[in-house]
């Protein structure tokens, strides 16, 4: 009854993680003597990582992706004009910190949506609210937002993103 009643109450604390575990726990502290506070440590460290993981897999979502790439995923060796090293100091985000801008460029194919995507996923996972918006769609949504007179509240709400990333902006280069 009293393990029922605890699973009930981590239920309705939303300990999801923990209640999931207890079981286990539970019976590593009977069986292996392991100490009341450690097992109770491990199963809030749990917790801890599944709230982390749930509140990144939610900005994740929320930022509008094109779709999932990580760094990992991108092939180095088939864009060598890509400098490996540059970009993987861009997964440290230290450029958020700095307030810097990042302006990737190249030709169609050479793997700029992959790399602002994986670059917007880590700030995601990082907690950094980020939005994933193309240009065409930027413009479109500012112009809607300008003739329904709100552009000062849509500017106002991309601006609480720390992080915006405009993909597919072209530059003429007809004069």
């Amino acid at each position: 009854m009293k393990f029922k009643n605890v699973i009930d109450n981590l239920n309705i604390l939303k300990l999801d993680k923990m209640a999931e575990c207890l079981s286990e726990y539970t019976d590593k502290v009977n069986d292996e003597k392991i100490p009341f506070l450690d097992a109770l440590y491990y199963l809030t460290k749990l917790e801890i990582a599944n709230k982390a993981d749930r509140a990144s897999q939610f900005n994740i979502r929320i930022a509008h992706f094109p779709y999932y790439r990580t760094f990992e995923d991108f092939d180095f060796s088939f864009q060598p004009s890509v400098n490996k090293e540059q970009i993987m100091e861009l997964s440290s985000l230290r450029f958020i910190e700095e307030k810097k801008n990042i302006i990737l460029i190249g030709s169609p194919g050479t793997g700029k949506t992959h790399l602002a995507t994986a670059i917007g996923i880590e700030a995601a996972k990082n907690r950094v609210s980020t939005y994933f918006i193309s240009c065409h769609d930027l413009i479109s949504q500012l112009s809607l937002a300008h003739s329904e007179n709100r552009l000062v509240d849509k500017i106002k709400q991309l601006n609480r993103y720390k992080l915006l990333i405009i993909d597919e902006v072209r530059i003429s280069s007809s004069r």
